[in-house]
């Protein structure tokens, strides 16, 4: 297939990039040369190379703490539309999308999301992955279109663009100092490698290009631990010590059932979280 993919140079799009053009002719967009908020751009891309799909991975990315919600909405939502309705007007109908596991918001302990669980986003970035993912609902239902959504958990791998919980815990305890667990670290989450990642994204483009028309949601996610568990596993490697700190707002569960993306995609990970804790060690030496 000719495919485009959109965000290419990213953390997941290198990868993924270079994964997809062993059987696939692929084509990368980027800022500054194509910019989602600009209709006109995307459209006269669209024209000089019809792709039979597109991945969009590009994303402003945010935290509990963001305050540039305009631009991350600018981007991840009407971005997203503008990507979609240019691809319409062109003939291209089959679309994976990246989103992510934040949209459904904090879950119980041993209460997991599913793919079709309601979203509650808390965040900004959360919410304008819910809102794009909406839109591409009713583009799916009035449209024909078929569209493939990725919910990954949190992913690692060198050259991250977030401080995920593994990697400040491990570089941490590289520095000497101990690992400050709030709320006690009962709190669960999920963690991934880069390369489970890169596979999920293959695995649903081989989905789409067969689909039917329609709305296909899927988890990529694996590895659940407890922040506890995890800062115990990290010392149990570095060695150093764990106290803990009063709750934060971001002391929660974010945990989900990815047994559809198993049975539907054949998707399977390969990394463990001990795996992961030990590239980080590797990478942060």
């Amino acid at each position: 297939m000719n495919i485009t993919v959109v965000g290419g140079k990213g953390f997941i799009g290198k990868p993924l990039v270079a994964e997809l053009s062993k059987r696939h002719r692929v084509e990368t967009w980027d800022l500054p040369e194509v910019d989602l908020r600009d209709p006109a751009a995307i459209a006269k891309r669209l024209e000089e190379r019809r792709p039979d799909m597109v991945v969009n991975l590009a994303a402003v990315l945010g935290t509990m703490y963001s305050k540039n919600i305009q631009e991350i909405f600018a981007t991840n939502v009407v971005g997203n539309i503008n990507l979609v309705e240019a691809c319409l007007a062109h003939g291209i109908k089959r679309f994976v999308f990246a989103s992510s596991l934040t949209v459904h918001g904090p879950n119980e302990i041993g209460k997991h999301h599913t793919s079709h669980s309601p979203f509650n986003p808390i965040q900004a970035y959360a919410a304008s992955k819910a809102a794009a993912e909406y839109s591409l609902m009713q583009y799916s239902k009035h449209n024909g279109v078929t569209t493939v959504v990725l919910r990954p958990a949190s992913v690692l791998g060198e050259g991250t663009p977030m401080n995920h919980a593994p990697s400040d815990f491990v570089k941490t305890l590289l520095r000497g100092d101990s690992i400050e667990l709030f709320g006690g670290g009962e709190h669960e989450r999920e963690w991934l490698w880069i390369d489970d990642v890169v596979s999920g994204f293959c695995k649903a483009v081989d989905f789409c290009a067969k689909a039917p028309a329609g709305y296909h949601p899927f988890f990529i996610s694996a590895n659940r631990i407890s922040m506890k568990d995890l800062a115990e596993r990290c010392v149990s490697f570095i060695g150093g010590s764990v106290k803990v700190a009063a709750g934060t707002a971001q002391a929660f569960s974010l945990t989900c059932d990815a047994s559809d993306t198993q049975k539907i995609l054949g998707w399977r990970v390969e990394y463990t979280i001990d795996d992961i804790i030990q590239n980080l060690i590797k990478i942060f030496k």
